[in-house]
């Protein structure tokens, strides 16, 4: 690990200027449970850090008119077992309990855990990646079993994106609240990732002197109910081979609104918008779950050892399509 600057923020306008005024890679630091791996196996490299955890106002879940609003720095132990994110938003709630071990969600925070790199053994190994600036993503014809089915023939990184809660508030329509140098702003979750490019090797959207305040939820109305699934490696404690977000709106028993995202199958999460579609205006009693699984796995990509995905990814939304109806 290399010699780096530290300084701590007690504001996130602090945390700006800190950032503006380093030189050289400056990186923000809340639980760090992403950043100081990356930074001990030399992938990132930071001269300096600018250590947010103390932020007074960053943690926190309060019910404001029209949101839920969830501080940037709240741990994912926290939203996992708050009382009104399991009643109202439980695919936000499953999403964090499903995420990483106790210890780990005790110290990560919903804010780092959207901005976490690929867990691509490429990209942590000592390869010389496309993502890390080489010009070889070497999963594409390697070992792929763990990588995406979506979007592989237009990303020039076939990695999956590791973060359940990214996929649950993608679901749920979220937004998340930043700050940089021009003053407080606000992104879709859906806008805040996008497949990586020749000049942006990233799947985030974000400017590196933005730094997230908070994430913002809709108020959920009692006609909606929401679902996260996942399958893993192993029995607890993975990163998702599959992850299944789905929320449905119901009225007089039909479906008047519909989302569904994935993890796990992507190099971003991603919205089965053809499923949504399909999903409105059926009637929640008579769902046909077989032809709405095989069109959750339409258009899907797999490479040479992830194929076993689409059927998993199939298998998983009949199931949480069935649970969440039966909550109507």
């Amino acid at each position: 690990m290399r010699n780096f600057g530290y300084v701590r923020a007690p504001s996130p306008g602090e945390a700006i200027k800190a950032l503006a005024g380093g030189d050289g890679d400056a990186r923000v630091l809340a639980g760090g449970t992403d950043l100081i791996p990356l930074a001990k196996d030399d992938i990132v490299s930071p001269d300096l850090l600018v250590d947010i955890s103390g932020w007074s106002d960053g943690t926190g879940i309060t019910q404001g008119e029209g949101n839920l609003t969830v501080g940037a720095l709240t741990p994912l132990s926290v939203i996992a077992e708050d009382v009104m994110v399991r009643r109202e938003y439980s695919a936000l709630a499953a999403a964090c309990r499903l995420a990483a071990t106790p210890q780990l969600r005790n110290m990560g925070t919903i804010g780092g855990n959207l901005l976490q790199q690929t867990r691509c053994w490429y990209y942590r190994g000592p390869f010389d990646c496309w993502l890390k600036g080489g010009d070889t993503c070497y999963a594409r014809h390697g070992e792929n079993e763990l990588h995406s089915i979506f979007s592989t023939s237009a990303s020039p990184c076939v990695s999956a994106h590791p973060s359940d809660p990214a996929a649950a508030l993608l679901a749920l329509d979220a937004r998340v609240r930043f700050v940089t140098s021009r003053g407080e702003e606000e992104i879709a979750v859906e806008e805040l990732y996008a497949l990586p490019e020749q000049s942006r090797r990233s799947f985030v959207r974000l400017s590196t002197d933005a730094v997230i305040t908070a994430v913002l939820l809709p108020v959920r109305s009692s006609e909606t109910h929401s679902i996260y699934v996942k399958a893993m490696p192993r029995a607890s404690w993975g990163f998702a081979l599959v992850g299944v977000a789905i929320v449905l709106t119901v009225n007089g028993g039909t479906i008047t609104k519909a989302r569904v995202a994935l993890s796990g199958v992507s190099p971003i999460p991603v919205r089965a918008r053809q499923v949504e579609e399909a999903l409105q205006g059926q009637a929640v009693s008579s769902l046909e779950s077989e032809a709405l699984s095989k069109m959750v796995g339409a258009g899907a990509q797999p490479l040479a050892h992830n194929g076993y995905k689409v059927a998993l990814l199939r298998g998983l939304f009949s199931e949480a399509l069935e649970e969440v109806c039966r909550r109507f």
